[in-house]
């Protein structure tokens, strides 16, 4: 690249006329995933934003858009602070860059970040949630920046065979899916459904609704975080990132998950609930079971488990890898 301009927006009116280029970007991207895409990071920012956004560009001689590195002031206890947007309800969180960016582009995107924190007096800039490859892991800050890449949580995956099923999952899951398949069938049968613009938000009703009662009226789901799915699912939907499933004893909705898709190869598996009352059924196996050939059909390769060691991921077959936070700090 024969010449580059470097731009940080700081303002919501700015960020927010960004989003046709951030998707066009997004969608040339080749690693990239839902969580850093405009359907995504805007409706967070709507929800939990606070302070002022501080996000990079880098742009082509050209003026097209290259690079993204989505990043916001806070300010806690006396410090303030650099984050990535989309924190906290997002298990990637990384810099976006297309296909044709130059090996340094993610060190463009952070030395502007950093070059502007050091004026805003930022004490911390945390960079959480950093996949294995991500470019922030390695990208020199700027001078006068100093800190560390650290492993943080376990993000276990699973590889899908194209030759289908039995390639990818152990066989002991497979017996537990062929036994819920037998007895959903001797109470009636079952019926899946794929979320539409129509019914996305039914489905999310449905979706808190079965993952509060799993967790007694707790788990993460409180109305902050509902409110962000509503807001993010039309976007999510009309980009095709979005894969809310829901499975059917009769009229009765007896488990849903909640899938991201990213790219042509990779789903990752974000939320889930289901009724106890039909836990003989096991209708979360069934539902998971026939996402994953569902996904060997369409040619994709992995299933991500993301954040934590939950102990069904790996009776799935998930091996783990390892997301990483990179904390610098002014020398």
């Amino acid at each position: 690249m024969l010449s580059r301009a470097v731009e940080l927006i700081d303002a919501d009116a700015a960020l927010r006329a960004l989003a046709p280029e951030w998707e066009a970007l997004w969608r040339r991207a080749p690693d990239a995933t839902p969580f850093q895409s405009p359907a995504w990071l805007l409706a967070w920012w709507r929800r939990f934003g606070t302070g002022a956004p501080r996000v990079s560009t880098l742009r082509a001689g050209d003026g097209r858009l290259l690079g993204l590195l989505a990043l916001y002031l806070l300010d806690e206890r006396d410090e303030r602070k650099l984050l990535p947007i989309g924190a906290g309800v997002s298990d990637y969180l990384d810099a976006l860059l297309d296909a044709d960016a130059s090996p340094d582009t993610a060190g463009w995107l952070l030395e502007a970040a950093l070059r502007r924190a050091r004026a805003d007096g930022v004490s911390i800039c945390d960079l959480t949630d950093l996949p294995p490859g991500s470019p922030l892991r390695d990208a020199p800050p700027s001078a006068g920046w100093r800190g560390a890449c650290v492993p943080t949580d376990p993000c276990p995956v699973l590889r899908l065979s194209a030759t289908g099923l039995a390639a990818s999952v152990p066989a002991g899951k497979r017996r537990d899916l062929r036994q819920a398949r037998h007895r959903a069938m001797r109470i009636g049968g079952w019926a899946s459904e794929i979320a539409t613009a129509e019914t996305a938000q039914e489905l999310l009703r449905a979706l808190a609704r079965l993952h509060a009662a799993r967790w007694d009226g707790g788990g993460v789901l409180d109305e902050r975080v509902m409110a962000f799915h509503r807001d993010a699912a039309p976007a999510l939907l009309a980009c095709g990132a979005l894969r809310l499933q829901a499975l059917r004893f009769g009229c009765d909705i007896a488990a849903v998950y909640y899938a991201l898709l990213a790219g042509s190869d990779r789903v990752l598996f974000y939320l889930s609930g289901f009724d106890a009352a039909y836990a003989r059924a096991s209708p979360g196996t069934l539902l998971l079971g026939e996402m994953i050939e569902a996904a060997i059909a369409e040619g994709r390769r992995e299933l991500h488990f993301l954040r934590g060691a939950e102990a069904y991921k790996y009776a799935w077959g998930g091996v783990d890898r390892f997301n990483a936070t990179r904390r610098l700090r002014p020398a």
